[in-house]
């Protein structure tokens, strides 16, 4: 029996269902929440062929996720687009133009794609859970930051940023570490920041059930792709990263860190002395030139 509230959308609906998916739906689950308004320009055996999976499968999944046909979805989400639903207004799999086109055509589709990640994510952001979420980051007693594979040098931009405002922010796993060693002790007076960009590792799950365990506020930091993981976080920062070619883009992941951080410097009455400490021991060491 199905259990979908029929004025749900297209990417609601995924998001429900997406922790009980087989695999063999998940691949297209995965490429509709990256770019949901696909579905309005594209016909069932191209999203099939995108997602590397057959009509019938396609077929199970609609279905699955309260819908007539693959039809009826796209009904709905072309109704979404006319009455300017953003996460609906890009649809296109591939901008990176072929080896023979110009290359101010595959300068433009860059900025294209570019600009489309930052409004939509940018967009999408609740002021209310971003204000929490500092709140948090302002008070927790310890912020940890766990990043793998290309999650990493976000969550090491987090780290240097966070550490210039507050004390008590650590990168995780440190080099050369078992994470277990690091994060055994938390509590739920930390935050724990978790990144969580596409092709994760396994023990990202674990370390995320141990904060659960130990009661730590979870603050997620992910593309849409994390829906299984988005449920189990008291905050949710979503970032699209889709690129013009096999290549995910973070520089909308960059701009959401830098307005996290603005906001923490604006809130944080401690984390502005703690700047002008800084500048003071810069000043008094030499260390940085303007010239």
């Amino acid at each position: 029996m199905n259990n979908n509230n029929e004025q749900d959308l297209l990417d609601a609906r995924i998001r429900t269902h997406y922790e009980s998916l087989p695999p063999s739906e998940k691949s297209l689950a995965d490429l509709l929440l990256s770019f949901p308004g696909n579905i309005t320009d594209y016909s069932a055996t191209e999203l099939c062929k995108q997602a590397k999976t057959s009509k019938a499968i396609a077929t199970r999944f609609f279905s699955r996720l309260g819908y007539k046909d693959f039809n009826d979805a796209r009904r709905q989400t072309r109704e979404a687009k006319k009455w300017g639903a953003p996460i609906y207004q890009s649809s296109r799999f591939d901008e990176v133009s072929k080896s023979e086109s110009s290359n101010s055509e595959i300068i433009a589709n860059h900025i294209n794609r570019e600009q489309t990640n930052l409004q939509r994510t940018l967009e999408g952001i609740d002021i209310s859970t971003l204000r929490s979420l500092v709140k948090a980051i302002i008070s927790k007693q310890r912020v940890l930051i766990v990043g793998y594979r290309n999650n990493r040098f976000l969550a090491e931009y987090l780290h240097r940023q966070l550490g210039l405002l507050r004390n008590n922010v650590t990168l995780h796993p440190g080099p050369n570490q078992a994470i277990a060693e690091e994060i055994f002790d938390i509590n739920e007076d930390d935050l724990l920041i978790v990144f969580a960009m596409r092709r994760r590792t396994p023990i990202l799950d674990k370390v995320i059930e141990l904060a659960e365990q130990k009661k730590t506020p979870i603050a997620l930091i992910a593309d849409p792709t994390a829906a299984t993981l988005e449920k189990r976080a008291k905050w949710k920062l979503n970032c699209i990263v889709h690129g013009t070619s096999s290549f995910d883009s973070y520089s909308s992941v960059i701009s959401v860190l830098t307005l996290l951080i603005s906001i923490v410097c604006t809130e944080s009455t401690s984390a502005l002395e703690r700047l002008r400490m800084v500048e003071s021991t810069h000043d008094n060491l030499g260390e940085l030139s303007g010239k």
